[in-house]
């Protein structure tokens, strides 16, 4: 059984247990594979290093560095340095690395992959990457060697290989894409809706970015000539949060429209959604948008963020609109074309299900792509480390 080395500032560990799970879903729906992890989690201002066990074949690793990125190179190649240490040192043998963020995560494996050989792939962020990679022009010519270097870059979605395409003039041999998988799986068979309603779930704390603002504006607008138009928003929050989006709800022109709904067990989000004729949420900033595809899976039409999230994947199949997460009266025309093309969309939908051109979405199809990925990508096994330590690494 081959060894695959993770590094993922984006894994729960015993220091920050409620880290997204979308890493360690993957990992333990793909099978066939020892999986070794190194989780990290930087600490301000600090310069010293530790590394904390749990589990049997994962590690927690504390490190020191400023905030805002700044010299982030600089106190990353320690932190590369100190797993290989400890991968020796526990004599694991990986045959391949896998940096699960291109513009952190990828720095320390490329440390590790000079100092043991080991090769190593990287999935690509579109929000975090994107924005680390636009804003440490400095860094740019280190971070083009670096996708040069890696054996595969891993987009989540079509929008973010376009975006690294361009940012490094590479082709797209380069790339393979590998979705996120999302908590709800099922295939619901779409239902059409009287009266007609629309639903929004996200977390309250995440409002500025999901965009609830101008969602709100684009509601008012839509609901001049549509007078029994109901949006449902489920989610929870900080009391500061739900404090600010009750504020934001009661001085819109949308008000009377919107009603909050409250959390939604993980279990409960396809089966309720299935009840609505579309769901809505613009994102300013998104690298996949997993509830977009739970909509879909529950036969639900959607509207999505251009150049966001999902973007890219539905191209052609007409399953719901895409619009300026920026512009009130785009998202309304948006709004517009789910309520009148409700039939139409979920009959789509519904085609797209039965002849299973969701299932590279599905956990299943998931953990297929990415078994095959680690399968090919994957160098030899060693009975020893390359111990060629250096300064430089690019």
């Amino acid at each position: 059984m081959q060894t695959i080395l993770h590094i993922s500032a984006d894994f729960p560990d015993p220091l920050v247990p409620s880290k997204t799970r979308a890493v360690q879903n993957l990992l333990a729906e793909t099978d066939g594979f020892r999986h070794v992890v190194y989780s990290l989690n930087r600490v301000n201002w600090r310069r010293n290093i530790a590394t904390l066990s749990f589990g049997e074949d994962s590690t927690a690793v504390a490190y020191g560095a400023p905030p805002y990125g700044i010299m982030l190179e600089r106190f990353l190649i320690p932190v590369g340095e100190a797993i290989a240490r400890n991968v020796e040192r526990k004599n694991v043998q990986p045959s391949l690395i896998h940096a699960h963020k291109f513009s952190v995560d990828g720095l320390v494996a490329s440390v590790v992959s000079d100092l043991t050989g080991v090769p190593f792939i990287a999935s690509l962020w579109g929000d975090t990457d994107s924005k680390i990679v636009g804003a440490k022009r400095g860094m740019k010519e280190r971070y083009s060697k670096l996708a040069r270097r890696a054996a595969k870059l891993l987009p989540a979605a079509p929008w973010t290989e376009s975006y690294f395409r361009q940012a490094f003039g590479l082709d797209g041999e380069r790339f393979q894409l590998l979705p996120v998988m999302t908590a709800g799986d099922r295939l619901l068979e779409p239902v059409l809706t009287h009266p007609q309603r629309l639903i929004s779930v996200f977390a309250l704390d995440a409002w500025r970015r999901k965009g609830l603002d101008i969602l709100l504006e684009a509601l008012a607008i839509a609901g001049r000539s549509r007078p029994d138009l109901m949006l449902d928003i489920y989610g929870t929050g900080s009391p500061r949060s739900l404090l600010e989006v009750i504020g934001l709800i009661q001085a819109s022109e949308a008000a009377p429209r919107v009603r909050l709904k409250g959390v939604l067990p993980h279990g409960e989000v396809q089966r309720v959604m299935n009840g609505y004729t579309a769901f809505v949420m613009a994102p300013r900033r998104e690298t996949y948008g997993m509830v977009h595809v739970e909509a879909l899976f529950a036969g639900v039409p959607i509207l999505w963020s251009e150049n966001r999230g999902i973007d890219g994947f539905f191209n052609g199949h007409d399953v719901g609109v895409r619009c300026d997460p920026e512009s009130p009266e785009n998202v309304a025309k948006g709004i517009q074309f789910l309520l009148s093309s409700e039939r139409r969309l979920k009959a789509n939908i519904a085609r797209l299900q039965a002849e299973n051109l969701f299932e590279p979405l599905r956990r299943a199809g998931i953990a297929e792509n990415y078994r095959q990925i680690l399968k090919r990508y994957s160098g030899s096994e060693r009975d020893k480390f390359t111990r060629v330590a250096r300064r430089s690494h690019g």
